[in-house]
C-alpha cells in the first residue's frame, strides 16, 4: 500500500560547535594592506559566524516581463505569472544539509510553515483509508506480514512500497520548508519527521480495518524510507550518486491502472549514478548509471485468480541517467517543463531507458 507522493538555495556545510576556522590567505591580504597593524582575534571566524555570514535572504530576480507587459499593463503582477514564478520556485532544489541543535520549538515553527500540506495530506489520506482501506470496519488487531517471503502476501512489494512513499513524502515537507522559512537549518530533521508521521497515522489506522491490520514489518519500512531521505540530504554526496526510484507505466495485464496497488505492474529501482563520481563526471560514463531492481508476478488477488505462478525478481541493469542528459541542454532545463522533468526522473523510473538482467522486459 503507498499513499499519494509529491514533489519540490541555502548553503551547506556543517562545522562542529566551537571549532575555530582560520583562513592564511585572509590573514596575508589582511596584513599586506595593513602592514602596520597587527592581526587581531578580528581575523579568526568561529564555525558560528561562518555559518551566519552564510544564512542570506532569498530573492527571485524575475524578468521584466514577469512583472509588468509594457503592451498591456494591466497584466502587470497577473495572477498567472506569480502562479507560474511560485511553481518554478518550488521545484527548484534547496540545500537542506545543514542541520545543529534541535528542539521541539524548532519542529513546531518549520512544521506550521507547511500546516496546509499537512494538513491536506493528512485529511486526504483520511477520506481514502475510509472508502478504499476499509478503516473502521474491524476492532483494533495486529498482523505479522513478514518480509520478502515466498508465501508473503505481496512478495514484499508492499514493503517497498511503505519504504518508497515514507521516503517521497519526507523529501516533499523537507523541500516545502526550505521554500518557506528563511533559515532551512534542519528541515531535512523536521521533514522526515512528518514524513514518518504520516506513514505512522495510516499504520494506525490499518489497525482498524479487517483486510491489514496494524503491520510492525510496514512501520519499519515507512523509517527505512524517512530515513533514507534525511540521509540523501544530509551526507554530502549521496544525492548526487543514488536516486531511489518507483517505476509504474501502465496497468498490468491482470489489473486497472492503480500505480499505488498494482503490484504486478510496480518494479523499485536504486540507481547508481556515475556523474556522481569526481572521477567520471567530465567522461561519457556521467550520462550511464547501474540500478538494482525488485518486481513481482502473481502476487495480486487479480493475476492470482488468473491463474499466474507467483515469482520475485530482483535483477541488475545498466541505464540511461536522464538528467544528466537534461542537463545538456539548459534552455530547456531551466524552463518550467525542464525543472518538473527533472523532479519526475529523480523519483519516476521511466521504462525502456535500461537494459536488464530481467526476462520479463
Amino acid at each position: 500500500m503507498t499513499a499519494g507522493c509529491v514533489l519540490s538555495v541555502a548553503l551547506s556545510g556543517v562545522a562542529e560547535a566551537g571549532d575555530v576556522v582560520s583562513s592564511s590567505a585572509a590573514a596575508l591580504s589582511l596584513a599586506t594592506l595593513q602592514p602596520y597593524i597587527p592581526l587581531t582575534s578580528e581575523a579568526v571566524l568561529t564555525s558560528d559566524e561562518i555559518v551566519a555570514l552564510g544564512k542570506q535572504d532569498k530573492y527571485s530576480i524575475l524578468p521584466t516581463s514577469a512583472v509588468s507587459d509594457p503592451v498591456r499593463p494591466e497584466r502587470t503582477n497577473s495572477p498567472v505569472a506569480n502562479f507560474i514564478n511560485g511553481v518554478e520556485y518550488n521545484l527548484q532544489h534547496i540545500d537542506v544539509s545543514q542541520y545543529g541543535d534541535y528542539s521541539f520549538d524548532v519542529f513546531w515553527d518549520q512544521s506550521k510553515s507547511v500546516k496546509w500540506d499537512v494538513l491536506a495530506l493528512f485529511g486526504g489520506v483520511t477520506v481514502f483509508g475510509i472508502n478504499n482501506w476499509d478503516w473502521g470496519s474491524s476492532g483494533y488487531h495486529f498482523e505479522n506480514e513478514g518480509w520478502f517471503g515466498e508465501d508473503t502476501k505481496y512478495g514484499g512489494m508492499d514493503k517497498l512500497g511503505h519504504a518508497y512513499t515514507g521516503y517521497v513524502v519526507s523529501q516533499y515537507f523537507t523541500q516545502r520548508i526550505a521554500h518557506s522559512v528563511d533559515d532551512p537549518t534542519n528541515a531535512a530533521i523536521t521533514g522526515a519527521l512528518l514524513g514518518m508521521g504520516f506513514q505512522t497515522y495510516i499504520e494506525f489506522f490499518d489497525g482498524f480495518s479487517g483486510g491489514h491490520g496494524f503491520s510492525y514489518e510496514d512501520l519499519i519500512s515507512n523509517g527505512v524510507g524517512a530515513g533514507f531521505s534525511f540521509l540523501r540530504n544530509t551526507v554530502p554526496g549521496l544525492a548526487e550518486k543514488v536516486d531511489f526510484r518507483l517505476e509504474y507505466w501502465s496497468a498490468s495485464e491482470y489489473h486497472d491502472w492503480d500505480p499505488f496497488t498494482d503490484y504486478d505492474g510496480q518494479r523499485y529501482v536504486l540507481a547508481l549514478k556515475l556523474s556522481g563520481f569526481e572521477k567520471l563526471d567530465q567522461t561519457p560514463l556521467r550520462f550511464l548509471e547501474l540500478q538494482a531492481g525488485y518486481y513481482t508476478e502473481g502476487y495480486t488477488d487479480q493475476s492470482r485468480d488468473a491463474g499466474v505462478e507467483p515469482t520475485r525478481n530482483p535483477y541488475l541493469a545498466v541505464g540511461l541517467n536522464l538528467n544528466e542528459l537534461l542537463g545538456e541542454a539548459p534552455e530547456v532545463a531551466d524552463t518550467l517543463p525542464g525543472m518538473a522533468a527533472s523532479t519526475l526522473f529523480t523519483y519516476w523510473q521511466p521504462p525502456y531507458t535500461y537494459v536488464s538482467t530481467s526476462y520479463h522486459d
